[in-house]
């Protein structure tokens, strides 16, 4: 249990850590002298909800909403032709299939059934919209969902009937570092990370209303955002049309566009002192640049309100939304303060493609690998960063499910030839979360949930690997699953030795075999790999992707510890992982 690990802990630590936690909450009044909290989730949490009952146990029945709901009929039809948001030719061929579907269904329905209409019409129309288009008239047919007092009906949620322990366990202890804080501590939501910030403030209140927590959704949206600083709150449903694709809000969501409204119109200064006034916020899943975007204006400039939450507390956060939460300055207790150090933040791109972009082609040329790639598969990034509330490295998410090390290492590779301190990468796993706790006496960090979190670090320094393309690249990799609490000094990350004391025993399992593993980026099988090296104690295996060779070796800084008897309970310390193409 993560309160046992702290005992050991340096005391000038302690009043800052006894907020820790593993299955059973333990809270000391101490721990109020703690600076800031953050739980930096991988993923959006697996909470049952009405929308998502998946993920509540058999049995469990939630009321609320469940989906959105369509309606096709002359009114929508003549909405759609009179506001088309494009220049293109489809506008005439679009209001020919609406009228045919029309025809076949003029009923509520679900986004899927009216997708399956449309394309028994024309799916080839379909698949040609552009996004803008697409989204304006999913946006424009979307009908309001009501309850017979004409009242919205809501997404609903209830964390007891979960079916996912993890999130259980991150759940209290959000819920546990908000009451350290504060005797009646608060938090506001922000969903700017989604396209459509309004369809998903419901769920997410209703996933972080805890006991005894005060949750509110804060309407700070790109809209808002531009609208507040630019004294024009009067332009927002326009501003919601160009700065975030989304149409039609004030008919579905008139309440939550009502708040915002207000919000804008009571002006920046009061923005501000709410956030102030709060003990924690919470930043969504979804797009990190659009959640960037109510941090920065265009000039990269923060708002007035950005370090009032960069402050916070408590910083709950999830998956897009943890991404932002790397920039700032490299911490380095040995190093003066230097802006050229900065941490940058990651917001797409595949491990395969990185890896092809930062490195020389094999001398056969695989028929045209990178023909089909998109913009979008590419290492994208920003070397401004994010938020800044954690500025250790660079975060990235949802990573051994979405097979993402080599997307990471290869942003470490490019940014550390360009800074004079070693950056680090921390890749947290789905339904997992990263746990910083701050305090003027020192920091450090925790792992709870579910999984784990990888931390990797190039090392390729004083080299020109980050500028140039080279054949091959190395990296050190570690792999901290839940229980595991680290320790920080100076720029470096290490288990903690009461993690390392309270080990599991070894289990004898057989030894991998002598072969080569292949597609070893695909399906979570890297960590699988490296997992299985840990139990079995082994010291070096290969592994294959396409036209790259994997290495995985360990060298005498390299440690394997069981941290816990979970699936992915075995702790990796300093393995040596090399990619070369052949």
């Amino acid at each position: 249990m993560i309160c046992g690990f702290l005992r050991d802990q340096k005391p000038k630590l302690l009043s800052a850590l006894v907020a820790l936690l593993s299955t059973s909450f333990s809270i000391s009044a101490v721990a109020q002298e703690q600076s800031q909290t953050l739980v930096l989730v991988g993923s959006e949490l697996k909470t049952c909800a009405s929308v998502n009952p998946e993920n509540c146990q058999e049995g469990s029945i939630l009321k609320g909403k469940l989906h959105n709901l369509y309606t096709v009929n002359d009114p929508q039809i003549k909405n759609i032709m009179q506001h088309w948001p494009t220049n293109n030719e489809t506008k005439a061929e679009v209001l020919t299939t609406l009228k045919a579907i029309q025809f076949k269904q003029s009923k509520n329905i679900s986004k899927t059934d009216l997708l399956w209409l449309w394309r028994d019409i024309n799916n080839q129309q379909l698949e040609n919209l552009s996004n803008q288009e697409y989204n304006f008239i999913f946006d424009m047919l979307e009908t309001p969902l009501l309850n017979k007092n004409n009242e919205r009906i809501k997404a609903q949620a209830n964390n007891e009937f979960n079916n996912e322990t993890a999130t259980n366990n991150i759940l209290q202890f959000v819920s546990g570092s908000l009451k350290v804080n504060s005797k009646a501590p608060t938090m506001m939501v922000i969903t700017a990370a989604s396209r459509d910030p309004y369809a998903a403030a419901d769920l997410v209140q209703a996933q972080l209303s805890l006991p005894n927590i005060n949750t509110q959704w804060l309407a700070l949206t790109p809209a808002l955002a531009k609208a507040i600083t630019s004294n024009s709150c009067d332009n927002l449903p326009a501003l919601r049309n160009t700065l975030m694709n989304v149409y039609n809000r004030d008919a579905i969501y008139p309440d939550l566009t009502q708040a915002e409204l207000t919000l804008c119109k009571n002006g920046s200064d009061a923005l501000v002192s709410l956030i102030k006034n709060t003990t924690g916020v919470m930043f969504n899943d979804g797009d990190a640049d659009l959640m960037r975007s109510v941090l920065f204006d265009q000039n990269n400039k923060p708002y007035p309100w950005t370090k009032a939450l960069q402050s916070r507390p408590v910083i709950v956060s999830m998956g897009a939304g943890t991404a932002i939460q790397s920039g700032g300055n490299i911490i380095d207790d040995n190093e003066s303060s230097n802006s050229k150090n900065t941490v940058a933040m990651i917001t797409g791109g595949k491990s395969l493609i990185a890896l092809r972009d930062g490195m020389i082609k094999p001398k056969i040329d695989k028929a045209n690998v990178d023909s089909e790639v998109t913009d979008t598969e590419r290492l994208v990034y920003n070397l401004a960063g994010g938020l800044g509330s954690f500025n250790y490295g660079v975060l990235d998410t949802e990573f051994s499910e979405q097979n993402r090390t080599f997307r990471l290492a290869s942003l470490l590779s490019k940014t550390n030839a360009d800074n004079s301190v070693k950056q680090n990468g921390f890749g947290i796993d789905e339904n997992t979360a990263l746990v910083v706790i701050k305090s003027p006496g020192g920091n450090l960090m925790t792992v709870i949930g579910k999984s784990g979190v990888v931390h990797l670090t190039s090392n390729n320094e004083g080299k020109t690997e980050g500028k140039t393309k080279t054949s091959s690249k190395k990296y050190s990799y570690s792999y901290w699953p839940a229980g595991s609490v680290i320790d920080i000094t100076n720029n470096e990350y290490t288990l903690s030795q009461r993690t390392i004391n309270q080990a599991l025993p070894s289990i004898k399992i057989p030894p991998l075999p002598v072969q080569r593993f292949g597609t070893i980026l695909t399906n979570s099988k890297l960590r699988s790999l490296t997992q299985a090296m840990c139990l079995s104690q082994e010291q070096s295996v290969v592994a294959q992707q396409d036209e790259f060779i994997i290495s995985l070796t360990a060298t005498k800084n390299t440690d394997y510890y069981r941290v816990n008897v979970r699936e992915f309970g075995c702790a990796v310390s300093n393995l040596d992982l090399a990619v070369s193409t052949f």
